[in-house]
């Protein structure tokens, strides 16, 4: 992994973001995550905020409170074509079919505090490298659901799936990987997976 400049990105309007709010968040005892407040907003709200400057077009992927979800965003919200809450893999298929654009960003509902420049990045660093999908490294780890994949990747990924597989790394591996560097600010990747961390997050965006 090496830093990655912004000189050069690919074009927003040929990006689809979308936000991943398809999980059934056992560890928070089955609440809908995106939907969970934080300092008064949901926890997608502020998702949303940041990502739609970065991208054309948005969309949710949501297994429930889908009115909900088009409420808050004014954008089509998707339920997953594969299985029953199939994991992340699931939603990235069914939101790639309906994507009009070359490139699909994937972030998770759960992490209030995204990069402003997270798209930016992850296009630059994907064009440097010419990879397929480009993915968020903290410096410590990578986070597979920050991520830019190319739309074309659909076929396969609908075979990997049709397989029974489910493993977000498993697939990755299978493509050229651009891993862009956010060492320095790994902040931007908490997320809310337990009550602790969501008592944690809300002291810190006070």
């Amino acid at each position: 992994m090496t830093p990655n400049s912004i000189e050069s990105s690919i074009d927003k309007t040929n990006i689809t973001g979308v936000i991943l709010a398809g999980g059934c968040a056992t560890r928070m005892g089955g609440q809908d995550k995106g939907l969970i407040q934080l300092n008064g907003k949901c926890l997608i709200e502020y998702v949303i905020t940041l990502l739609r400057p970065q991208v054309g077009e948005l969309l949710i992927s949501a297994n429930r409170n889908q009115a909900h979800y088009a409420k808050l965003c004014t954008c089509p919200v998707l339920a997953d074509t594969f299985g029953n809450y199939a994991g992340p893999l699931a939603g990235i298929a069914t939101t790639l079919a309906q994507a009009q654009t070359d490139y699909v960003l994937f972030v998770p509902c759960d992490s209030p505090c995204l990069n402003p420049q997270l798209v930016e990045r992850l296009s630059a660093f994907m064009l440097k490298v010419h990879a397929d999908i480009s993915v968020a490294n903290d410096g410590k780890r990578m986070h597979p659901v920050f991520s830019l994949w190319k739309r074309h990747l659909l076929t396969d990924l609908l075979t990997f799936l049709r397989t029974g597989k489910r493993s977000m790394h498993r697939f990755l591996a299978r493509h050229s990987l651009a891993q862009t560097d956010f060492s320095s600010t790994p902040e931007n990747f908490l997320n809310i997976n337990t009550p602790k961390e969501l008592t944690t997050l809300n002291k810190i965006t006070k």
